[in-house]
């Protein structure tokens, strides 16, 4: 009996090593996973190249409709057309938003003044906040949903989810501690960039999360990723993930860059890339 007590003893001990050896190998798997899928990268494949010669390209919108400033004229071509538009009262145009390309949002800053464009840059409405109450002095805009407007208020630092029509404000963020410098948006979500930080909001106003960065000076959203721009140099993030990876391409001035879809637009001043975002 204390021979086959001694032999179910070792096997018990076999066994249960086996089991940890098992655990140890199914751990280093996970481990090895997750590192493989942390360094997975992206890829730029140059698709095409055009030379476009504007003064400021300013996006280009699902349809490959261009849109640019030209002689202080915002214009859109599409195929063979070109769409102008112009308002000398209102000045300088500082930011175009054309996220839906049936109403495109135009800032002039130095008017406090957003205009909404139809698809042939008509003047749908003027949205003159002077004579809204309370006083906002808009620094950046971005779109929420059909009647709203994301604004970053430059007086009291706070992001703002705005209803034109309605002309009241429907939810606002806790202050900022710095100036917001680049603001964009989806359906879900609004990305604030700061000079050391970036935020991102769902669209209740709730803050999913906020990342510490240096240099960061602009930023465009795809799908389910970010680009920043960083002096020259641009950087890919996905919007679940903190990971920031540099993104590898063959040196050139950006002076613009766009994403629509997976592809990522890189304007020189005189040429426009046309670049496909691969994962390997």
């Amino acid at each position: 009996m204390t021979i086959i007590l001694l032999n179910c003893d070792k096997k018990s001990d076999i066994f249960c090593k086996l089991q940890t050896m098992k655990k140890y190998y199914i751990f280093i798997f996970l481990v090895f996973k997750t590192i493989l899928y942390s360094q997975s990268s992206i890829q730029l494949k140059l698709v095409k190249t055009e030379p476009i010669k504007v003064d400021n390209l300013l996006g280009i919108d699902q349809f490959d409709s261009y849109y640019y400033l030209n002689n202080n004229a915002f214009e859109k071509k599409q195929i063979d057309k070109i769409f102008s538009y112009s308002n000398l009262q209102l000045g300088k145009i500082d930011q175009v938003k054309i996220f839906n390309a049936l109403k495109i949002a135009l800032l002039h800053k130095d008017f406090n003044t957003i205009v909404l464009l139809d698809n042939r840059l008509a003047e749908i409405r003027i949205i003159d906040f002077n004579n809204i109450f309370p006083y906002r002095r808009i620094n950046q805009i971005a779109y929420a949903n059909e009647n709203s407007f994301w604004l970053f208020n430059s007086i009291n630092l706070e992001l703002e989810l705005f209803d034109y029509k309605k002309q009241k404000t429907q939810l606002r963020t806790l202050p900022f501690n710095e100036e917001v410098i680049c603001l964009n948006s989806n359906y879900n979500n609004v990305f604030a960039l700061t000079k050391s930080k970036f935020f991102h909001y769902n669209y209740t106003g709730s803050q999913v999360s906020k990342i510490e960065h240096k240099g960061y000076d602009n930023f465009k959203l795809g799908n389910d990723f970010i680009i920043f721009k960083k002096d020259n140099s641009l950087f890919y993030k996905t919007f679940s993930n903190d990971q920031i990876q540099l993104l590898k391409m063959q040196k050139k001035i950006i002076k613009q860059f766009f994403v629509m879809n997976q592809t990522l637009y890189i304007y020189d001043g005189e040429f426009l890339y046309h670049y496909q975002l691969l994962k390997n």
